[in-house]
């Protein structure tokens, strides 16, 4: 047999392959794809919603005008893994749980709040609303979906002589990376367990994604 021929059996080969292998992985989407109810959909996006607003860290209000001690930066990273614990398991919750980075995060954008509403200011609250939602496969406990969170963060500033907040305001995002995250539920309690990036974005008010323009 010449080389040529060689060359084109082996191309004809890894054709046929990636094809039976495309095919193969289609078949078992289609055949693994269940829709979820609607309060299993419904508790899903709580779960993505809450992860992802964890991932921006705010002081909690017991530490309001105080300086961030070692025992409070114990304190606030083991109420935030308490939190995050609630929503994610497994790599998603190792990836996120609170550390020195977190606490870095956390007064690095308290800065940037004083800078950019006022000395004073800082972040007092995140939620989560998710604007793209999109189940890819799955079914009974286990789902992986493409979601994309808008965030909205509250912030103000501390009044001591009031014992309380002033001048409160909020900061909604108009934009948010798309993800996609498997969800298992385990105990009746659905937790994020994995996220893979897409490099995809969503925009609020849009009906799709556009690639992220970072």
């Amino acid at each position: 047999m010449s080389r040529r021929r060689i060359v084109l059996l082996i191309v004809a080969i890894a054709l046929v392959a990636a094809a039976v292998l495309t095919a193969t992985v289609l078949a078992r989407r289609g055949a693994s794809c269940e829709p979820p109810g609607a309060a299993a959909d419904r508790q899903m996006r709580a779960a993505v919603a809450r992860y992802r607003a964890l991932l921006e860290p705010v002081r909690p209000a017991k530490f309001y005008g105080r300086q961030l001690t070692p025992v409070r930066c114990a304190s606030f990273m083991k109420g935030r893994d308490a939190e995050l614990e609630k929503v994610a398991a497994g790599e998603a919750f190792s990836g996120a749980r609170s550390g020195w980075p977190t606490l870095a995060g956390l007064i690095r954008q308290e800065q940037e709040f004083g800078r950019s509403f006022g000395d004073g200011q800082i972040p007092t609250a995140c939620r989560g609303d998710v604007g793209y939602w999109k189940v890819l496969s799955g079914g009974g406990d286990e789902y992986v979906v493409r979601a994309a969170v808008l965030e909205t963060v509250d912030h103000g500033r501390w009044d001591p002589a009031r014992h309380g907040l002033t001048d409160t305001g909020s900061v909604s995002y108009d934009e948010a990376s798309a993800d996609d995250f498997t969800l298992r539920r385990s105990g009746g309690v659905w937790k994020v367990i994995e996220i893979h990036g897409t490099g995809l974005t969503f925009t609020r008010g849009g009906i799709g994604l556009h690639p992220d323009s970072a």
